[in-house]
């Protein structure tokens, strides 16, 4: 029996051992990427054209031609007119012209219409030209520095993870003219292999400090955990350079794992200024754990003020409506207009009942100087949750005051962003003042949305005896050049 025992016992240690190593088998271990030569992916179309985008874009064209035009002129047009086209493409983002614009790309020979056409196509997030981007990182020695940073940008905006290879060969050959974009593009496209790399990479002693502060500034992007016990070693290390660890408090937070918020909050008593700023960042990354979100809002009160602008923008992003009351204060009280300016955004993104009432008699306040004014204007409009009615009787008010025509332009400006039915009435009266440049916010104004309660004004502008850059527009709002053109012709026939 007693040989039975100790045979039973003996097989469950061995079990034991075998499950144990079976266990740490599993367990995933991550090896560094590496560099080669990256294989480039098979060409492809651009994307289908998003619908309302374009329907978006063609009603901020001015003539029914503008967009046989744009086409004409990416077709047939010389470099400079193309890249003022793009340009305003661009801004526009408008997207009905992108199977000329890759057949242009294409043929091209121009540098500049290269990077404009890769700018376009990253903002619209199509892989239509990941080949072109692969191929050029496997050997971008010949092309202009712009064009290769424009391609870096490209292959983050579509996550193009074919470019790893010949990223981290540039990263590793050191070259001064691609390291920080190959680092941040890396950062974007990788994973946990390639936050091990950089992380490995950072222990070179040949590394200047700024190569190694944008190599920590790029590990938490890959929320690779792997690195975390790395990231905390720097971060706690007084003798490491302040950038460094800055950067590490930040990665700390992109990999948002929640036993790193005792650590971040503990170097928040920390006298370099820079460094609490960055455990803002971090802290950033965990909006519904209590001891983060205290000490985000102790921010606001920090007495260096990139810290209070960090941890205002931080519970703007964060919805914390908590923070109002510290907001309203800054925004009465802050000595940098930049803070008053942030807490004013925040205040109107936080959308409270004490925020939007603040805002309202501020605006309302003969005291308050109209550049305050301007600014609240521009955040209750954005925001869209309050304050329209009395921003349109303070626009009524300035629209015949011409000692404030600076707030005058800056509501128009603003209103015309996003355009009611409600502004008519403050376009009106811009449509029908002496001053020119009031009247060509009225047209601003009534471009967005073509009012028929608005269309009387604008053909008095239109039929003015007097030529005027007003007078052109207008006519080109209504039509009248292309009917009076039709009527020609039919009068010749």
């Amino acid at each position: 029996m007693k040989k039975l025992f100790l045979f039973l016992l003996i097989f469950s240690l061995f079990g034991f051992c075998f499950a144990q190593e079976d266990v740490d088998d599993d367990t995933p271990t991550v090896v560094a990427s590496k560099g080669g030569y990256a294989e480039v992916p098979p060409a492809k179309r651009p994307k289908p054209i998003d619908k309302e985008k374009a329907a978006a874009a063609a009603e901020k064209d001015e003539t029914p031609q503008d967009e046989e035009n744009n086409r004409n002129t990416i077709r047939y047009g010389v470099p400079s007119e193309i890249s003022t086209l793009l340009d305003t493409l661009l801004k526009n983002d408008d997207p009905r012209f992108t199977e000329e614009i890759y057949d242009l790309f294409q043929v091209t020979k121009s540098s500049t219409i290269k990077e404009k056409v890769l700018k376009y196509f990253t903002k619209a997030e199509d892989p239509c030209l990941e080949d072109y981007a692969v191929d050029l990182l496997n050997d971008p020695y010949d092309e202009t520095s712009a064009v290769v940073k424009a391609t870096f940008q490209y292959v983050s905006a579509v996550k193009t993870t074919a470019a790893i290879p010949a990223v981290i060969t540039l990263i590793e050959s050191e070259n001064e003219n691609y390291f920080n974009d190959a680092i941040a593009t890396l950062g974007d496209i990788g994973g946990p292999e390639e936050a091990m790399f950089l992380v490995e990479y950072l222990e070179r002693e040949d590394l200047s400090d700024a190569q190694r502060q944008t190599l920590m500034r790029n590990c938490g992007k890959m929320h690779a955990v792997e690195t975390w016990d790395k990231l905390v070693d720097i971060l706690d290390n007084d003798d490491e350079n302040t950038f460094v660890r800055m950067y590490a408090a930040e990665s700390l937070g992109l990999m948002e794992v929640e036993k790193s918020v005792p650590i971040l909050v503990a170097h928040f008593d920390e006298t370099d200024p820079n460094l609490r700023q960055y455990v803002i960042k971090g802290l950033s990354h965990f909006p519904n754990v209590v001891e983060a979100k205290a000490t985000v809002i102790q921010g606001i009160r920090d007495e260096y003020w990139r810290v209070r602008q960090e941890a205002i923008r931080t519970v703007k992003e964060n919805d914390t409506k908590d923070a109002v009351p510290y907001l309203i204060y800054r925004a009465k009280n802050d000595a940098e207009k930049v803070i008053k300016e942030e807490s004013y955004a925040a205040i109107a993104a936080l959308n409270t009942d004490e925020g939007n009432d603040f805002l309202i008699t501020q605006l309302n306040d003969k005291k308050v100087a109209d550049g305050t004014k301007k600014k609240i204007v521009e955040v209750l409009l954005k925001e869209d949750h309050a304050g329209e009615k009395e921003i349109i009787e303070l626009a009524k008010t300035v629209a015949e005051d011409d000692k404030r025509k600076d707030l005058r332009y800056a509501i128009a400006k603003e209103m015309v962003k996003n355009y009611k039915k409600s502004y008519d009435e403050v376009a009106a009266l811009y449509l029908q003042s002496k001053d020119s440049t009031t009247v060509s916010l009225g047209l601003d104004m009534y471009k967005q949305k073509k009012s028929s309660s608005l269309e009387a004004y604008v053909n008095t502008i239109a039929n003015e005896k007097k030529n005027s850059s007003n007078k052109t527009r207008a006519q080109k709002l209504l039509g009248i050049e292309e009917e009076e053109e039709e009527n020609k012709n039919a009068d010749a026939k």
